[in-house]
């Protein structure tokens, strides 16, 4: 539990130099040495490279290492003198020269034939694309060309071993070359009405144990064989959260009974009195594909993302049918994988659907191979459960007219899902509050004295700050207004409030992004579900998205939004650059995973 203020990056690399002090062997001898029993450097402690360049070597190492590279940090000052680097198969150790600060050296493996081959891609490519977007987290800031290095001098500079510059622009950034329609964002009613692989109990067609079903998705969430509990049992706890107050980190969440008369009390039962869940209530809105929230694996402790399943809600009629609510469920699962090899093979896949015929049969198999890594029983065993779910997310106003998102982490003692505080937003209530005046200046302290760090988008939201709770339990939404943003009169930069404000639950799914909440709106058989402009543009499609320019709720400053436009480039990025070459460089200039967004 963090107390206050949050850590600077001089504390926490203070911190990680003792842990790492600790860690390494001692003699090691070289800039090659390997280092096996270090532990995984966290990367949210590291500042981004402002400058690297590659020596090849005359004569690589006993290893096989075959280059050097020298890097200029940022905030240098505050890194320890040694940094575990995870390269190949294998970790080296940059060392810190002792009459320069913030410069880092060390022999790598270095692909120089693959780094020749992607930078003359990427000067095709920008022929080809005269401008791509450039985003500062979610927003787009800049059109401009793909940047690249000349091959043929390249090569002059690997054979002569003169140092190649690189600047982060000639690695970094991509083109918009994958359907999002297939790869990123499944909607079509092909897809999510796959009678093989979904079922919905309105009109009671398709397979109720399906794959992608809700009720094959929390059988293999509550793991029965592992955990003991039985799903119906596991759901309907779940679910009967809503009857009761629930207190996070000292606020409460208000009980909405709604959910007996909306939900439960006409959900089918069998003879024991159990949830049918082979009947459940859920219709599969959309696939999601997050691999944009992967985090960095140079400094060790990788990750591929999320992969969700997002499931709109319905109400049975007595008299037969369903009532589409306004209430989505969201499974989201981190994809268990670390090294940077399997991350890009995990995203060529996603990748490679784009080249298959949407929602037949071949595209939904080879989309099944990919939800299967993440979705099935005992896909991450080292979690709660052995399920690979990192949250399960809730928006609605069925149950109260206020609309509310809750989110639920597996307790690993019970093995069932528990109300948790929605990540990076502060009690609204109290910070917050509607109408104004505030009372209290603890969100500007806490956006004022972590500036930088909200403006790198590289901070998490603390439940203590300054001695008091301050991570809120739910989120409500009182309105799409400018009036529903975060904001206060003693902030100090807008840049700093607009991105708290925009990765906060309430207003990314509100003011911040004019949407009426639901970016994933529910829909009605045979028909795909509605997109936001945040998410699409305007105008836009999934299948083509834009982008959309809003302005700033406080500042009126433009704002230019595209989600869907930046998780096409990220995706083509990703698997343009391989782990030995242009990738080893792009992720030493963008170390900073992130926090989490919605």
């Amino acid at each position: 539990m963090l107390q206050q203020p949050l850590p600077s990056h001089t504390t926490r690399n203070r911190r990680a130099a003792v842990l790492l002090a600790a860690m390494l062997t001692t003699g090691l001898a070289g800039q090659a040495a390997i280092v096996q029993a270090a532990e995984p450097f966290d990367p949210g402690t590291m500042p981004a490279a402002e400058s690297i360049t590659i020596t090849a070597l005359s004569r690589p190492t006993p290893e096989g290492y075959n280059a050097q590279i020298d890097l200029q940090f940022k905030n240098g000052r505050s890194l320890p003198a040694e940094i575990p680097l995870r390269v190949a198969d294998g970790t080296v150790v940059l060392r810190q020269d002792a009459k320069n600060v913030g410069a880092f050296s060390a022999v790598v493996p270095f692909d120089f034939e693959t780094f020749v081959a992607e930078q003359a891609k990427r000067r095709e490519l920008a022929e080809a694309h005269p401008r791509v977007p450039v985003f500062r987290g979610r927003e787009v800031v800049d059109y401009r060309p793909l940047g690249f290095l000349d091959p043929e001098r390249l090569a002059r500079q690997i054979r002569d071993q003169t140092p190649i510059e690189i600047p982060e622009e000639a690695v970094t950034g991509g083109l918009a070359l994958v359907n999002p329609a297939r790869s990123l964002m499944i909607v079509n009613p092909r897809v999510v009405e796959d009678p093989d692989r979904t079922f919905d109990a309105c009109s009671g067609k398709g397979n109720a144990g399906g794959a992608w079903t809700f009720n094959r998705l929390m059988t293999d969430m509550a793991n029965q064989p592992l955990t003991g509990v039985h799903p119906a049992d596991f759901v309907e706890a779940w679910l009967k959260s809503w009857l009761t107050t629930q207190n996070v980190n000292t606020f409460d969440i208000e009980k909405r009974t709604q959910m007996l008369d909306q939900v439960l009390a006409v959900w089918p039962r069998d003879s024991k009195g159990r949830l049918i869940l082979k009947e459940s209530p859920m219709r599969l809105l959309a696939i999601v594909n997050r691999l944009d929230l992967r985090k960095n694996t140079v400094y060790g402790g990788g990750s591929a993302g999320e992969g969700r399943f997002v499931f709109g809600v319905m109400r049975r009629q007595e008299r037969g049918g369903c009532e589409v609510l306004p209430f989505t469920v969201i499974l989201e699962y981190g994809i268990p994988l670390e090294r940077c090899e399997e991350i890009r093979a995990f995203g060529q896949q996603w990748h490679d659907l784009d080249a298959l015929v949407l929602g037949s049969p071949g595209y939904n198999a080879a989309l099944q191979d990919i939800t299967d890594q993440f979705a099935t029983a005992n896909a991450a065993p080292h979690k709660p459960n052995g399920s690979a779910i990192n949250q399960v997310r809730t928006n609605e106003n069925a149950l109260d007219r206020l609309w509310e998102l809750r989110e639920f982490h597996l307790d690993p003692h019970t093995s069932h899902l528990l109300t948790a505080s929605t990540e990076l937003t502060p009690h609204r209530a109290t910070y917050n509050p509607t109408p104004l005046p505030h009372t209290t200046t603890r969100l500007a302290d806490f956006i004022n004295l972590n500036e930088v760090d909200i403006l790198a988008n590289n901070y998490v939201v603390p439940e203590i700050f300054m001695g008091k709770p301050f991570l809120t339990g739910a989120s409500l939404n009182p309105d799409t207004s400018a009036s529903s943003v975060w904001d206060h009169p003693a902030v100090i930069n807008n840049d700093a409030r607009h991105m708290l404000s925009l990765n906060t639950c309430d207003s990314c799914h509100g003011g911040e992004t004019q949407t009426k909440f639901l970016h994933v709106e529910p829909r009605n058989m045979g028909a795909p579900s509605g997109l936001s402009r945040f998410l699409v543009g305007s105008p836009g499609s999934v299948s083509s998205p834009g982008t959309f320019t809003m302005p700033d709720p406080v500042s009126s400053v433009p704002r230019t939004f595209g989600d869907l436009l930046h998780r096409q480039t990220d995706l083509d990025a990703l698997v343009s650059s391989s782990c030995r070459a242009t990738g080893l460089v792009e992720e030493l200039f963008n170390p900073m995973p992130g926090p989490r967004t919605h």
